[in-house]
């Protein structure tokens, strides 16, 4: 895309996607909700220092255009510091969780151009002896699927699952910390890009553009779906604290459209995307309290859709299992890539 050839536009992209200039308006927040900007500020001090959200960022919504093949990868990877630090900066593993399934103890998603750069990252992890050699762990157990069928990607759908929740109790339990009605009204109005703004004037003081200049390229990268709005997000962008992650393979027999519809209205759905592994043609990330939950929702499928869910296949993740990991990483990771493309390019030019 033209956008993404000009440096311009990706410096700003930079920072959008960083969230370098992007802050809560406070002033905002405590008009809403009535209470003193202190106040507001206190409450929000708790949100992030429990990692409990993230601060405010533009996301990459055209990371599965750079990035069209999926790769979920059961490992068995030793448990050492050295690992834990490639798998938080290795420019292709967007999450990874510590598992118990058979002589895996890895769950790794992992996401590329295309095959041939999958295969000589395989090949090069272990030469460059990131991960040991095949002779001394078990081959990992893989499965790969295309971005690009992907019909719903909503991380944040879960607020209303969290809502739901306070809304019976009148106070919510995450990361050990009680939130009251006040602290989770300022949690719902982040998570859904609420009072987040734009530092126009520090943009231009850092990018040496005008403020002009600034709001025209963003509105650019929107209008393109190159980015999408500001908001906060859960730190572990598809799992919100005390939730258990379940990544699912779905035979789906009949009613197809009808399903899709039933996902993408599901408030424990994150993810889902047509496939076709085995016998299985939809996979599905999908987060519940307790994993009765999710039971219950299996449950409620094949109650509304009678005879058109066949086989299923199910790995279940527990929040406190992941290894933390930037959701930025791999949007970052290819932003500098390509600016440092276009100034090599520009040096050649120059030299020639």
């Amino acid at each position: 895309m033209d956008l993404l050839e000009d440096e311009t536009n990706l410096r700003l992209l930079r920072y959008l996607v960083s969230g370098k200039g992007v802050s809560v308006n406070i002033r905002g927040i405590s008009n809403d909700l009535k209470i003193h900007r202190a106040t507001a500020k206190r409450k929000m001090r708790i949100l992030y220092e429990n990692n409990i959200v993230s601060s405010p960022f533009y996301s990459f919504k055209y990371l599965y255009e750079v990035f069209p093949l999926l790769v979920l990868a059961k490992a068995d990877m030793p448990r050492s510091e050295e690992l834990i630090a490639f798998l938080k900066d290795d420019s292709n593993i967007f999450a990874a969780f510590s598992c118990m399934e058979g002589p895996y103890n890895t769950f790794l998603i992992e996401f590329f151009e295309d095959l041939e750069s999958y295969h000589n990252w395989r090949e090069r992890i272990v030469s460059e002896q990131k991960i040991p050699s095949r002779e001394s762990r078990t081959p990992a157990d893989v499965n790969i699927f295309s971005n690009k069928l992907t019909f719903k990607y909503s991380p944040n759908c879960f607020i209303n699952d969290l809502k739901n929740t306070f809304n019976k109790k009148d106070q919510i339990e995450l990361n050990n910390v009680k939130l009251d009605k006040t602290t989770f009204s300022i949690l719902e109005k982040l998570i859904r890009g609420k009072y987040i703004q734009r530092n126009d004037s520090f943009l231009s003081r850092e990018l040496s553009l005008n403020r002009k200049t600034i709001k025209h390229k963003t509105e650019n990268l929107l209008k393109e779906k190159i980015i999408g709005e500001p908001k906060c997000f859960f730190p572990n962008l598809f799992i919100p604290p005390n939730y258990n992650l379940v990544v699912s393979l779905m035979e789906i027999k009949s009613n197809i459209e009808e399903i899709k519809n039933y996902m993408l209205g599901n408030n424990n759905i994150s993810r889902a995307q047509e496939a076709s592994t085995a016998r299985y043609n939809f996979l599905i990330f999908s987060a519940f309290r307790t994993i009765e939950d999710f039971f219950d929702m299996g449950e409620e499928m094949m109650k509304n859709f009678p005879g058109s869910i066949g086989g299923m296949s199910n790995i279940i993740l527990s929040s406190k299992m992941i290894h933390a990991i930037k959701p930025q990483k791999l949007s970052m990771g290819w932003i500098e890539r390509k600016l440092w493309k276009i100034k090599q390019e520009k040096r050649y030019n120059l030299g020639n």
